[in-house]
């Protein structure tokens, strides 16, 4: 995605307005009595100058008192946050691999503490800190941003925040950000700030959730590949599966599918809408490319393989004799990875591939792959990790989904698995395969966020990049994934987990 010149960044636009210099009155009556001496008194120039110094530290107008935790919570009264404290207090904090401190933040100071309170009542963080900030109230946002060292936001769906000036701020203030988005159109809000970030030296990692695995695997297969045989990785697919007891969608993952379904389907139509374009050529190395009639407007064609048509439909993979389906976030996951793929190549010279195809699917359980046979090469439904179609999920609920803000226990959560199986395959056609089995989706979604969070402070370091709207897989690397196996994932690399090792790797590690 080239640079917008006329891009504004949200928190800059808001906080360098004249409105809000207006608010600090000494430094508005010294911009006046400059404009009225042209700038050629020295002593009002020197006033006008120790205002602006003030005003660009914030110190006119911050609270900040000073204190400055490794991690800091936003958005945590929800679901989402129930997560987050509930992985914290079985995982994070009594895994005890370094001691961190961190303070949960949201618009409701009151409702924070209440889910505080009920998860960590008895326990040395009872009185973890909470702050209040609000991504319409500047001023807050400044002192939360500048108390972190890293941000995890759970404030979604992202597409309808203003979400953009916390990320702007955190690259204002030199302060790492992870989020749990899965959402393209926000995705696409946000890369405008990629530049910024990069200059700044800022980790900006969006979509660090459950489904981050497919983006890790594809890593660990090109690094595997590129190691054994010393080529690149010319095509990989991911397939999805699950079991135990599926749990029902929560009600923050319902309204952020109804905010997806308004957007239609204009802005999911560019399979390379986060970037990593490899256009079709033909015999002799030149780009085919579609020329707009009327106007001779020339754009480089999009290749067969990459199209998102071939995930639409019911077929079976005859190489690996798996039966799949749509997947319901394809979409997303393999334009996450292609992203991956051109910030490899970008900022390390190092890609996956240069010609690299990379499709996801829904493995077929068993008892659906008869009935698949039946229906092969049929557009189907789109199909979760635990083998029902949406509709199917939401049934499961017995006519009562959750509210928003709820969601199933961590107790339901513990008695499922997901699993992301890969299979890829070089450029001269050797072929490698592994996999990842994990916890139930939600929970791996708090998992993924809080070790990328304690990657990006306590392994910044030994991390292959410094700075830029990046992907999990780019900016965790190794670090993150060795956290995540520490943490009580199961990663195999040469085959797929067999049968019997997929189940929950549990709760507790």
């Amino acid at each position: 995605m080239a640079p917008n010149d006329d891009y504004a960044p949200p928190f800059q636009s808001k906080y360098f307005s004249a409105e809000m210099m207006s608010k600090y009155e000494p430094l508005a009556e010294a911009i006046t009595k400059v404009e009225e001496t042209g700038g050629m008194d020295d002593s009002v120039f020197e006033s006008f100058e120790k205002h602006w110094a003030k005003f660009m530290d914030f110190s006119w107008c911050s609270q900040w008192d000073g204190k400055k935790y490794d991690v800091v919570f936003y958005g945590v009264s929800g679901y989402t946050g129930y997560l987050m404290m509930e992985y914290l207090r079985k995982n994070a904090l009594p895994n005890k691999k370094q001691d961190f401190s961190l303070a949960f933040a949201g618009r409701s100071p009151t409702k924070v503490a209440e889910m505080r309170d009920r998860e960590f009542a008895g326990t040395e963080y009872a009185n973890t800190p909470i702050l209040t900030a609000s991504f319409d109230d500047v001023v807050s946002i400044i002192d939360m941003v500048k108390s972190a060292h890293v941000i995890v936001n759970c404030a979604g769906p992202y597409m309808l925040t203003e979400g953009e000036v916390l990320i702007d701020a955190c690259v204002w203030c030199k302060t790492d950000y992870v989020d749990i988005s899965v959402e393209l159109p926000w995705s696409m809000r946000i890369q405008e700030l990629h530049k910024y970030a990069l200059e700044a030296g800022v980790m900006v990692v969006p979509s660090c959730a459950g489904n981050a695995y497919s983006d890790l695997g594809v890593m660990m297969l090109a690094r595997k590949i590129q190691e054994d045989y010393g080529e690149s990785l010319r095509s990989a697919v991911c397939y999805c599966s699950g079991g135990g007891t599926a749990s029902g969608p929560s009600g923050g993952t319902l309204r952020t599918r109804a905010a997806l379904a308004s957007e239609g389907d204009a802005m999911r139509s560019d399979v390379f809408a986060l970037g990593g374009f490899i256009p079709q050529v033909d015999r002799n190395g030149f780009k085919i490319v579609d020329v707009q009639q009327g106007t001779g407007f020339v754009t480089p064609k999009t290749r067969e393989e990459d199209r998102d048509i071939h995930m639409t439909k019911v077929t079976e993979d005859r190489k690996l004799g798996v039966w799949r389906a749509p997947y319901v976030n394809a979409f997303f996951d393999t334009r996450v990875v292609r992203r991956s793929n051109m910030l490899m190549a970008d900022h390390a010279n190092r890609p996956y591939g240069m010609a690299l195809n990379f499709m996801e699917y829904a493995m077929l359980p068993p008892e659906a792959a008869a009935a698949a046979r039946q229906g092969e090469d049929e557009t189907g439904k789109a199909i979760g990790h635990y083998g029902l179609t949406l509709e199917q999920e939401e049934e499961q609920l017995g006519g009562k989904p959750y509210k928003e803000g709820q969601g199933p226990s961590s107790d339901d959560l513990s008695r499922a698995w997901s699993g992301f199986f890969f299979s890829g395959e070089s450029e001269s056609g050797n072929q490698l395969m592994c996999s990842f089995i994990g916890c139930d989706r939600y929970w791996e979604t708090a998992r993924v966020a809080i070790e990328m969070a304690l990657t990006l402070r306590f392994e910044r370091s030994s991390l292959a990049f410094s700075g830029g709207v990046l992907t999990p897989s780019v900016a965790g690397g190794t670090p993150l994934i060795q956290r995540l196996v520490s943490s009580g994932v199961k990663f195999k690399m040469g085959s797929w987990h067999e049968p019997s090792e997929r189940s929950s790797p549990g709760l507790l590690h």
